[in-house]
């Protein structure tokens, strides 16, 4: 619980230096505050996944950038399950140079199907198979990610990151379950800010 309280209080306290700076930001287009970008979504390294999502810049000055993720994507745990997810977070990126760390507090939907045939029980007590629905769960997440932003110089409209992601699953058997995750990624800006 600690920790979550620090996250919190270093994201509050980024988005405070961005808040205090002078800010121009009435003149920066939608083109100019808008990224795409695709990810390697790797739960526990072994289960491979993709993500595709949208990176906005909601306020920033010369070092913090506050910004807002949406992703959609998913990942295959092998004999277990196939996921899919949709999650939105709040970032704040502190730069030096061109290189920056990123951290990361959200939410998310998680739907989670089972690898097999899936069987229940019939009226008359014999067992049957059962459509496979699958289930569907809450996803707060947090992540910690370094990389390179060429749009810092002026010369690039792309950046690379990566770095791990915990998010949990809730419900699992009454309670939440931890996962992690790794994410590496590309990031285009469609134009310079």
């Amino acid at each position: 619980m600690n920790m979550l309280r620090l996250t919190t209080l270093i994201l509050l306290l980024c988005s405070l230096l961005v808040s205090a700076q002078e800010r121009n930001d009435t003149k920066i287009t939608l083109e100019e505050r808008l990224a795409i970008k695709v990810e390697y979504f790797g739960e526990l390294v072994l289960h491979p996944g993709l993500s595709f999502g949208s990176d906005y810049t909601v306020a920033r000055n010369r070092w913090v950038r506050v910004h807002w993720n949406t992703d959609l994507g998913g990942y295959w745990h092998r004999w277990n399950n196939t996921s899919v997810f949709l999650k939105t977070s709040i970032g704040s990126r502190l730069a030096m140079g061109a290189f920056f760390a990123d951290l990361n507090l959200g939410v998310g939907y998680l739907h989670l199907w089972a690898a097999g045939v899936v069987y229940q029980r019939a009226e008359n007590g014999r067992v049957e198979k059962a459509t496979n629905l699958g289930h569907a769960h809450f996803m707060p997440n947090a992540s910690f990610l370094l990389g390179w932003d060429g749009t810092r110089q002026g010369k690039q409209l792309w950046m690379v990151h990566l770095g791990p992601e915990v998010y949990l699953q809730y419900p699992y058997n009454h309670v939440f379950l931890p996962h992690v995750a790794v994410k590496v990624g590309f990031t285009y800006k469609f134009k310079q800010q």
